[in-house]
């Protein structure tokens, strides 16, 4: 019997399912007055025109059925062949084919079929034009065919297979999806009702949106493209060199231009600021906003967020969120991903699919994820409780569950013993080992966050210890802290765990000495993070509802007794610390590249020019200069003499 369950989110996507779309608004234009899409005033040709055009080359079936603006110029159409009802708009200015490169706008060397032409259009070499409304200002030069079949539904009509590739996981797809949207639709199978409201939805908009007719955006450039079917191309669109652009809705503007360079583009939805390009294929698709694939990438069945870029691998049947890297040959199958800001390495194989029968399992990455250079894995898996877990090169991992957030999955580099009882094919896991020997990639992952940044819709946030992934830390710790003691002996640092000791650890090991450096390492985040809250607080602000209270709890429960001078001061203990830990990591590189490549130290910022390093120099500023506005001091009576932030890096 499956449970059930009742969530407002899938009701709330149902509800607002592509408000404010401008495909929507464009096909209701198109119905309004369909005779007259774009509002000009006009009126039939005089004889004296239609001599002037066809003494240059036009011709039409019937030139009665043929209107055009006010003050038309019939010197701009030249060797045009017309076809049933087009409106041609007024032709005075110049258009910009390329920067630099401008033509007089017009009609030349083309044919029309049905279509609408704005002002300030070109048109030049175009093939066959059928059934479409070019905008005003637009440009389509050396186009082979811009055609729209009897019903054209934009790429929206579409349901995508997302994790598993033999379907399991529906979601319907229209313009402004976005990846939070997309990952309900596709995780929360148990809300009927919610999942019922999302495909009447759906089916309601893409009524609503089906239409005859192709659209041009206003300032569009289209060029060198060999076939356009089915699709509304948004204003300020750039497409150059397409291969293939068919089924597709492209909701871009002027202000944030869509660009398709040399690459495919079928059934699929991309939004502003969108890059396809190098040889790309997308197919079956949406492409949320601000995130780019290129040089012979192929997306197929996914949906891609913003900021995100993909070069040279192939993304299937996977919901990626932002910040996501995807920059070499590699594999993203199955994914269901929507925090994204992960990695993958060149060679790494997300989606080996262990049970060799039908490709019907996923896998679900966690924030930050680093999926290491030839990294192989295997499906079922389930980092989403891992954030900032980082696989290291060449790793091979077993399907399974990993709970341990800024963890490394590791090859084993000491031998195990008979003894232990650890399967060859288990990796070493190594809990918090990001916030001890790696906290330099915490920082600057936040700076680059908050630098690359630009999504104009979604709330991103750059920050790494927030509320959900704290509660993930205290989970693990709690979990460290209750491992097996025999008698009052602790274990020696030797000992070896598996899941069946601590659960959460996968088809891995944990040794003990791994161990205590992790209940150290995420008892120091908590700290921190409880620390920080209570410093906002202080200063009058909450950060988010129930923060505040969370952050005593924390504070009670690790820093017992102390008042809020001496945990301020804490701080900014545990502020230095962690400057010391991102200016080791740096200077353990720098030592090891000087020792190895010539010339080294003269092209690498030396650790006190360190773009990361400054910038965690600038947190411990800042948080000095709020405690002491606070009226405390720096080191408050007492302080010295407690156990903060005293991490230390594995022997």
């Amino acid at each position: 019997m499956k449970r059930m369950f009742s969530s407002p989110q899938l009701q709330a996507v149902a509800s607002s399912l592509a408000h404010n779309d401008p495909l929507r608004a464009v096909v209701h234009t198109m119905r309004k007055r369909p005779d007259n899409v774009l509002g000009l005033l006009l009126r039939p040709l005089s004889r004296e025109e239609i001599a002037i055009m066809e003494g240059r080359g036009c011709r039409a079936d019937d030139w009665s059925l043929i209107q055009v603006a006010e003050d038309f110029d019939p010197f701009r159409v030249r060797r045009t062949h017309l076809v049933g009802h087009c409106v041609l708009g007024r032709f005075r200015d110049d258009c910009e084919v390329r920067p630099g490169i401008t033509l007089p706008s017009g009609i030349y060397d083309s044919t029309l079929i049905d279509a609408q032409v704005g002002n300030n259009c070109l048109l030049e070499n175009v093939r066959f034009c059928a059934r479409t409304v070019v905008d005003h200002g637009a440009v389509v030069f050396d186009v082979g065919s811009l055609i729209a079949g009897e019903k054209v539904h934009f790429g929206s009509q579409q349901t995508l297979a997302v994790g598993p590739e033999t379907g399991g996981r529906p979601l319907p797809v229209w313009p402004g999806l976005d990846v939070a949207a997309a990952a309900a639709i596709a995780t929360q199978l148990a809300d009927y009702e919610g999942q019922k409201a999302i495909v009447e939805a759906h089916q309601r908009y893409v009524e609503d949106v089906t239409c005859s007719s192709c659209w041009v955006g206003r300032g569009a450039i289209i060029r060198h493209t060999t076939r356009i079917a089915d699709a509304m191309i948004g204003p300020g669109c750039i497409i150059d060199q397409a291969t293939d652009l068919a089924d597709v809705a492209i909701c871009c503007s002027q202000d944030e231009p869509t660009h398709i360079n040399a690459a495919a583009v079928t059934q699929s939805l991309l939004g502003p600021g969108v890059t396809v390009a190098g040889g790309a294929i997308v197919r079956h698709s949406v492409l949320v906003e601000h995130c780019s694939v290129d040089l012979n990438a192929v997306v197929e069945h996914s949906v891609i967020g913003c900021n995100t870029s993909i070069a040279k691998g192939e993304v299937t049947a996977s919901i990626v969120g932002p910040f996501v890297g995807l920059h070499h040959q590699s594999l993203l199958i199955g994914a269901i991903w929507p925090q994204g800001k992960g990695n993958i390495a060149y060679g790494a194989m997300v989606g080996s699919n262990h049970t060799g029968r039908a490709p019907d399992q996923e896998i679900w990455p966690g924030e930050g994820t680093f999926f290491g250079l030839g990294c192989n894995i295997k499906l079922p898996s389930d980092f989403s409780q891992s954030p900032y877990l980082m696989i290291g090169s060449g790793v091979a991992t077993l399907a399974q569950r990993v709970c341990y957030p800024f963890s490394l999955i590791a090859t084993p580099i000491q031998a195990l013993s008979e003894e232990a009882e650890v399967p060859r094919a288990y990796n070493e896991l190594i809990p918090a080992w990001g916030l001890y020997a790696n906290a330099y990639a915490i920082v600057r992952a936040e700076e680059k966050y908050r630098l690359r940044d630009r999504s104009g819709r979604g709330h991103i946030p750059f920050q790494v210890l927030r509320p959900e992934i704290i509660a993930l830390v205290r989970d693990a710790r709690s979990r460290l802290m209750i491992a097996p003691i025999s008698g009052d002996q602790a274990p020696d640092l030797g000992t070896i765990y598996q899941e069946q000791a601590i659960a959460g650890v996968g088809k891995n090991f944990l040794r003990e000495k791994q161990r205590r450096l992790g209940v150290e390492a995420y008892g120091t985040v908590l700290q921190r993070y409880a620390l920080r809250v209570l410093l906002a607080a202080a200063e009058g602000h909450e950060q988010l509802p129930g923060s505040v209270d969370l952050a005593h709890e924390l504070a009670d429960e690790l820093l017992p007794g102390l008042s809020l001078e001496q945990r301020l001061s804490a701080l900014l203990e545990i502020e230095r610390e962690n400057v010391e830990i991102v200016k080791r990591a740096k200077i353990a590189d720098d030592r090891r590249g000087v020792a190895i490549i010539p010339g080294y130290a003269d092209c690498h910022p030396s650790v006190e020019d360190d773009r990361v390093v400054r910038a965690a120099y600038d947190r411990l500023a800042r948080t000095r200069e709020r405690v002491q506005a606070q009226g405390y001091s720096e080191l408050a009576p007492g302080i010295a003499d407690l156990p903060i932030g005293q991490q230390k890096r594995p022997e």
